[in-house]
Formats: C-alpha cells, sequence, structure tokens
C-alpha cells in the first residue's frame, strides 16, 4: 500500500466552516480520543511564574492506494505543540531523535539478505504521545475540546505531545525501558539497535525514530516475527 499526504487546511476555523466539517470534526475526535485515552495532559490553573504556550491543530488529507490498485481518501488530523516558540534552559533541555546508524541498516539488511531472513517494519501510532515529560510545560486548551466546566484552566503535559522538540527524546526512553525490561540488550555502539538471544533464537529491533524493523530467527532456521 501507497500512501500520499497532502496539506489541506490551516486553521480550525477552515475545518469546521468547510464543505467537509463533518470528515474534519470526525478526525479531531479521534485525535482527541488517542491524547485523553494516553492522559496526555491534565487541567490546572493557569500557573503566574510560567509560560502556557498553545498548540495547533494540522490537517492533512492522505490517498491511499493499496495493492490492487484501490485508491481511498482518509482525513487526518494532528494536535501539535508549538514547539518553535519553547526556550533552551526553561521549556526544554536536550533534544535528539533515535536514528539508527546508516552502516547498521547496511549491516541489518545484509545479514537478512544472507540468511534468509525477513524483515518486517512498524509505525507506531501516536509514538510521541508516549513519552514521559520531565520538564514542567502548560499548553492552552485546544479548540474543539475546551472544557465547558473550567475554560479558564490549562493543560500541564504529563506526556509528550507532536511538535514538542523533546518529544522524540522522551519517546526513545520510554521504548528503551521497555525493550530491556523484556531482556533486550542495546549493542554498542548504535543506541537504537537492541538485540534478544534465548536458546538459538534471535530477535533484532531497529529503531527509526517513531519506526522500528524487525528480524530474527528459530533455531530450526525458521523466521522470527
Amino acid at each position: 500500500m501507497s500512501l500520499v499526504a497532502h496539506e489541506a487546511l490551516t486553521t480550525y476555523v477552515q475545518a469546521v466552516q468547510g464543505q467537509e466539517s463533518a470528515e474534519w470534526r470526525i478526525a479531531m475526535d479521534e485525535e482527541m480520543e488517542a491524547i485523553c485515552k494516553n492522559k496526555t495532559w491534565r487541567l490546572t490553573d493557569r500557573p503566574a511564574s510560567r509560560r502556557v504556550l498553545k498548540g495547533k491543530w494540522v490537517y492533512n488529507i492522505k490517498n491511499e492506494v493499496d495493492k490492487n490498485g484501490t485508491s481511498t481518501t482518509r482525513h487526518k488530523v494532528r494536535l501539535r505543540f508549538m514547539g518553535n516558540r519553547q526556550i533552551k534552559g526553561l521549556d526544554l533541555n536536550e533534544t535528539f531523535a533515535p536514528v539508527a546508524k546508516i552502516t547498521t541498516i547496511r549491516c541489518i539488511l545484509a545479514m537478512t539478505a544472507a540468511n534468509g531472513w525477513e524483515l518486517h517494519q512498524m509505525d507506531v501510532k501516536t509514538a510521541f504521545l508516549n513519552g514521559d515529560l520531565d520538564e514542567e510545560i502548560y499548553m492552552e486548551q485546544p479548540d474543539v475540546n475546551v472544557d465547558p466546566t473550567y475554560p479558564d484552566k490549562v493543560c500541564r503535559l504529563l506526556q509528550a505531545l507532536y511538535g514538542l522538540k523533546q518529544a522524540p527524546k522522551m519517546w526513545y526512553a520510554k521504548l528503551d525501558d521497555f525493550l530491556k525490561s523484556q531482556g533486550f540488550d542495546n549493542i554498542d555502539p548504535d543506541a537504537c539497535l537492541y538485540l534478544l538471544m534465548d536458546d538459538g533464537e534471535i530477535m533484532i529491533v531497529l529503531v527509526y525514530v517513531e519506526r522500528s524493523s524487525f528480524g530474527g530467527k528459530k533455531p530450526d532456521g525458521d523466521l522470527q516475527d
């Protein structure tokens, strides 16, 4: 399946007042459902000594074409934190994105080809919403989801949000903790390469931001998914 994304709108008002307002509202509801399910924030009083930044709805129309050539259109919405307004030392400290080294990728591909393994790729949906924040960060309540009971309160972010500069770093910390809890070892000198060996079974995980590739084998040579 191939997927092409087209930027559709630039503002919330365009979305809710346009001809496709019903589709955009459904997409925004889906995004908010994922955010609420993940307990990304909690409402709190507006702090007197901290900055309160804003979020921005980002709208895209994705055209998906499956292997049979069938084309479908999907409305996709993300609530992004306006990280361009963050100040280092105040809203964030360290930032980085987990990206496997090109030499590591080439080695894994070579091993896969030489041993007849399959390589599976997985995109983690809403990956950046899973990172636990270290910093104290506040955001205005987003349009379409202002609490009518507490309209003057703001969102204290408990977990990362797309657009937050430290979101990739926090996602990597969460993923690293999980993989190690499952028995994987981090392989130097690439912090994005993990290996699990157990009674002849081999499982390799390669991390590239929110995407992960899996490969390996069982003792009898069967594929390890």
